[in-house]
Order: structure tokens, then C-alpha cells, then sequence
């Protein structure tokens, strides 16, 4: 009796020990569907999860058994199948899972440009990496063009680009490499044409008028004589918003080229143009006083970035002007010792374009001082300021144990409710704080009236974003429409931590707002910047501007930026009418010779008589 006992128990104990594992999951799915798996097994013990096809075959797709439920996915083949638990080399409990086709359908136009962005909708089973995209008619799935992931969205809607060639496609929806919806499409040719000047000199900027499908992403840069594009020949500029026009400038390069038209990656258009030798001579005083300034004429193809400096007979650079476009003088001041010294026209690429040699001798008399009040902005009811802020990433960066962003939002506070004054002209845009990785820019602040408690409340709402971009040339660009209406002046201020970093071109975006022919001044203010060429950079785009740069280091001087930025702009003229100084209200005092003077701003003017060794100090009202 005892031996029979003991084979019945073990006989009862590998039934007993298999009821410790178990599968509960469907009984079907389609391809490539995420399948959720309940499993049971004795504690402390793992394995994995397979799919196996019946006819048996490789194993199809496994899963750890890591969580329970745990998810595997079907295969990509339609067919039975069975799951298997494995846990020690030995499969422990199986069910059956019989694999079925996935269904989608597609929805959008029968034709489409080339290029074009247009809708599709979708039903689908949203698998893992399941997109749209494009496939030969009937045929199989093309590389390299345009498409989207539907994510976990079993149906919608979405743009999808249309490719750059013209023909017959199917726009298709692709689970893996299983296509299982395909909607016909035609996608027609597209052409742009382009109206440019036949001969430009280098460096210069120039507009190009356009039509063409003014695709997100269509641009107008330069290329080679019927041939492909050409980065170093010159900027380009997207044409999304431009309204048929666009500013372009060329390099320093001579030849004949094309300017071209780019959509979806191909030229659709093109006109020839030939970059020619620039030309400028410099007309200087031939002799100027020691410590004072002086005016320089210059006549012929200046540029953006040109500059006109004085330098020693041993090379030394002196005191520099960058050149504004549309005026055909700059005001330099001679070094304080006497001497022989030339005064040199460079372009913005370092060429030398023309020299003139210059006499510093002592001043006849002493100088006197000249000190223009008040510090505060002398605005009028027609004059509108707008403030342009860099709230991208780098402005999350601390100074002096403060955020940038918070330094900026405090002093803009200070500048709409103690400096600009109330119910002048104000309009706020700002960029980097919505969206990151972006070149988004928004009018926060739209033209109207200053009302510093509403501007303070918008000024508080303003974040930085991380890893949020730069895109100076895109916001400037939009200020004709911010500042349209204004019949006064128009006083524009960019504060920025750092340079374009959207591709854009800010000096033809400023170049293209100054061909207006408004009453505009462009200002930038550079926050917390150790980049020497950055900042020359800065000084060069805010004197093609008609403006100034000013330079802030810490928060007071941002302070000390912004209030000059927004300060009333004179000219100091001679009794003959000549111009001989400019300046901003509030600022240092400017070192005159001795005599009578008118200083002349928008809101009136004054006289000044400037004596040796003594501070004249005038107000404009």
C-alpha cells in the first residue's frame, strides 16, 4: 500500500506544478497590432513571451515578461499562430492567436501641385511607426518624400507635401513595410517667375519680385547660369509672407549667375543677373582738429556692413563709422594727437574700396561741452515705439544670479511706466517663448496707445523657453504691418542675447523696411554679449537702420541700453546749416569747438553757444 501511495503522488505533481503556469490573451489580431498578454507563473520566475508561426517556422516577434500584462506585437504576416510562454528553455504554457489584415482608408484631392501642402485624413490601426506618405501609382513606396507618423490617432487629419515632380502617385498609408490604403493623386507641374536687376554690384541688396506657389519652405537665393543653387553667392529668403517681394544680397563675388526660384528642393524658376565691381570713393575734410568729430561724405555702391575708419601711419585702427545706405555721410572722430592719418573706405567683407589721407592739427581754441536734455523720450501723439524681445533659451541663462529674461521683463517695465510716456504709440513682439525648437514670433502687444499697467501685466506673462530659437530677420520683417498706420516717427528696438539662428537675413529685413520710406529708426540693444564680431555685427545692422547699437552687460546697463534706445535723436548744426554732430538726448556730452549752433529734433530746436572749457547744456521739450 505504501509504494502505490507514493507513485500516486508523484504521478498527481506534474499536473499540479503545470497549473502554476498560464496565458490569457485574444484569440486574434491584426498585423503588427500591440497585444496584451496576462501570464502567471510561480513567483520569482521570468522568461519570455513568444509568437510562433504553426507552420513552424522562426519565431515571429518575443517580449520579456517584464510587466504584467505585458505587450507583444503580432507579427506583420497574416496566419495562425501560437503564443508561448518560455521560461527556462522550456515552454511552459501556449493559446492560440490567429493574425488578421489591419484596415485604413485615405481621404484627400485627386490633384495637387508639385510641392503643394494639402490635407489628408486617415482610419487606420495606428501601429507602431505607422505613416503617410507617397508610392508609385500601384506600385511600391517612395524614398525621400515628404510624410507623417499618425501616432496613436486611429483616425484624423494632416498636410502632406506633394513631391517635386510632376506625375501619377498614390498617397499611401504604411503599417511597417505592409501598405494598406493607397488614394490616388496627380501632382501637376509648377513654374515661378522672377523680376530682378540684369547687373547689381557686389554686396549689394536688391529686391526680386516674384509669383510663384509660395510653399512653406519656397525660397529665392542665387545659382550658377543654368545650374544648381549656389549658397556663397549671396542670402536667400523664404518666401512665405512676403507679398511678392523679397530683399536679396549678394556676395563679393563677380560673375554671371541666376537668381533662382526653390520649391520642394527644385528650381522652378530662374533669371540671370551679373554681380559687377562696387565702386566707392570717400570725400574726407583733408584736415580735422584733434579730439573732435568731423564728417565723411562717400559716393557710390555702399553696402550694408560697409565701414569707413581712420588708421596710422603704423596701421593702427581709430575711431570707425558704419555706413547707413541711404545717407551719404558718416561723423568720425580724429584721434586726440596730431599727426598724419588716412581715412579708409572697407567693405563688409574687408575690401578696401578707397583711401584719403587726413591731417589731425590742434584746435584753434579750447573746445566746450554740449550736454542735450531730457533723458526721457520726447514722443509725440503720432509716434510709435515697438519693442522686439529675445525671450529664446540663451535668455533662461543667469546673470549676477538672475535669469536674462527676468533682468529684461524688469527693465521693460521700468522703460513703459517711467520713460516712454503714456499713450504713445506701442506695440510689443517677442519670440522664443511659445514653442520650443522654433522660429515662431508673436505681436503680444498690439499698436495702441501705452497703457502702462495693461503693457506691465503682458510683460509679466512673457517666459523663455529652452531650446527656443533666434529669429531676428523673420520678426523685423513683420513690423510694417505692427506699425502700420503710425504718421509719426517710428522708433524700433530688437533686444537680443544672441544672432539669428533661423537662416534669416536681418540686414535685408532692415533694409527692406527702411526702403519704405517711413520716419524709422532701428535700435539694438545686445544683452550680455562676448562676441566682438557679434557685436560689430549688431553695430553695422542698427546703422543701416538709421539707429544705433548700444551695448548692456549687466542689468543697470540694460537699464542705461534701453532708455537711449527710445531717447529723442538731434542734429548739431553749424551756422552755416551744416550738420556736425548728432547724438540722443540724455547722453554724454559731445565736445564742440567754440560758436553758435541750432540743435534740431523732431519736436523743435534750440541754440546753443558753446564756450572753451565749459558744459552748455540745452533742453528739448
Amino acid at each position: 500500500m505504501r509504494a502505490i501511495f507514493i507513485a500516486a503522488i508523484f504521478a498527481a505533481a506534474p499536473a499540479a506544478f503545470a497549473q502554476d503556469y498560464a496565458l490569457e490573451a485574444p484569440s486574434e489580431a491584426h498585423i503588427r497590432q500591440g497585444v496584451e498578454v496576462n501570464w502567471s507563473a510561480p513567483e520569482g520566475e521570468t522568461g519570455i513571451l513568444e509568437i510562433r508561426p504553426d507552420d513552424g517556422g522562426r519565431r515571429a516577434s518575443y517580449a520579456y515578461t517584464q510587466n504584467n500584462p505585458q505587450t507583444i506585437e503580432a507579427p506583420e504576416a497574416p496566419g495562425s499562430y501560437t503564443l508561448v510562454l518560455s521560461i527556462g528553455n522550456e515552454d511552459r504554457a501556449t493559446s492560440p492567436l490567429t493574425v488578421v489584415m489591419a484596415e485604413a482608408s485615405l481621404t484627400g484631392p485627386d490633384s495637387a501641385a508639385a510641392g503643394e501642402d494639402f490635407e489628408v485624413g486617415w482610419t487606420g490601426p495606428a501601429s507602431r511607426s505607422d505613416n503617410i506618405t507617397w508610392a508609385e501609382r500601384g506600385g511600391e513606396l517612395i524614398r525621400g518624400t515628404s510624410y507623417f507618423y499618425v501616432g496613436a490617432n486611429t483616425e484624423g487629419s494632416r498636410n502632406l507635401r506633394a513631391p517635386a515632380d510632376a506625375g501619377d502617385y498614390d498617397i499611401i498609408y504604411v503599417t511597417g513595410s505592409t501598405i494598406l490604403a493607397r488614394h490616388p493623386i496627380t501632382v501637376g507641374s509648377v513654374s515661378a517667375t522672377l523680376d530682378a536687376p540684369a547687373r547689381i554690384h557686389a554686396g549689394a541688396m536688391f529686391e526680386v519680385g516674384f509669383e510663384g506657389p509660395a510653399n512653406s519652405g519656397d525660397l529665392i537665393s542665387f545659382g550658377d547660369r543654368d545650374g544648381d543653387r549656389r549658397s556663397d553667392l549671396g542670402s536667400y529668403v523664404y518666401v512665405d509672407g512676403t507679398e511678392g517681394r523679397v530683399t536679396l544680397t549678394a556676395a563679393e563675388i563677380l560673375g554671371e549667375f541666376d537668381v533662382i526660384y526653390v520649391s520642394n528642393g527644385g528650381i522652378i524658376g530662374r533669371t540671370p543677373i551679373e554681380i559687377a565691381a562696387a565702386s566707392v570713393e570717400i570725400d574726407g575734410p583733408g584736415e580735422a582738429w584733434a579730439g573732435l568729430r568731423f564728417n565723411v561724405y562717400w559716393n557710390g555702391n555702399g553696402n550694408s556692413g560697409d565701414r569707413i575708419f581712420i588708421a596710422g601711419p603704423d596701421g593702427t585702427e581709430y575711431d570707425y563709422s558704419y555706413i547707413d545706405p541711404m545717407v551719404d555721410t558718416v561723423e568720425i572722430e580724429a584721434p586726440g594727437e596730431v599727426g598724419e592719418y588716412t581715412l579708409v573706405y572697407e567693405s563688409r567683407r574687408g575690401q578696401e574700396m578707397d583711401r584719403e589721407p587726413l591731417t589731425v592739427t590742434p584746435a584753434p581754441n579750447p573746445p566746450g561741452q554740449l550736454v542735450v536734455t531730457p533723458a526721457r523720450a520726447a514722443l509725440g501723439s503720432g509716434d510709435a515705439v515697438e519693442i522686439i524681445l529675445d525671450a529664446s533659451g540663451s535668455m533662461l541663462q543667469r546673470l549676477g544670479g538672475e535669469r536674462r529674461i527676468a533682468i529684461a521683463k524688469a527693465t521693460l517695465t521700468d522703460l513703459v511706466t517711467e520713460t516712454i510716456p503714456e499713450g504713445t504709440g506701442f506695440a510689443l513682439r517677442v519670440f522664443g517663448h511659445r514653442e520650443a525648437d522654433s522660429c515662431r514670433t508673436d505681436l503680444e502687444i498690439p499698436l495702441g496707445p501705452l497703457d502702462p499697467s495693461a503693457a506691465t501685466s503682458a510683460i509679466d506673462g512673457i517666459n523663455a523657453m529652452n531650446l527656443a530659437r533666434t529669429p531676428i530677420a523673420d520678426s523685423i520683417r513683420r513690423v510694417p504691418a505692427d506699425l502700420e498706420g503710425v504718421t509719426g516717427q517710428r522708433v524700433l528696438v530688437v533686444l537680443t542675447d544672441g544672432e539669428e539662428t533661423c537662416d534669416g537675413d536681418p540686414a535685408a529685413a532692415i533694409q527692406a523696411l527702411r526702403n519704405l520710406g517711413w520716419d524709422i529708426r532701428v535700435n539694438i540693444v545686445g544683452f550680455a554679449i562676448d562676441d566682438a564680431e557679434l557685436e560689430r555685427t549688431f553695430e553695422s545692422w542698427a546703422a543701416a537702420g538709421g539707429g544705433s547699437y548700444f551695448s548692456a552687460a549687466d542689468a543697470e546697463g540694460l537699464g542705461e541700453a534701453m532708455t537711449r534706445a527710445v531717447a529723442t535723436r538731434f542734429e548739431v548744426l553749424n551756422e552755416d546749416g551744416e550738420t556736425v554732430a548728432t547724438g540722443l538726448t540724455g547722453d554724454d556730452p559731445i565736445t564742440l569747438p567754440t560758436g553758435d549752433y541750432r540743435v534740431v529734433a523732431s519736436s523743435g530746436e534750440v541754440p546753443a553757444t558753446i564756450v572753451s572749457d565749459e558744459v552748455t547744456t540745452v533742453g528739448l521739450e
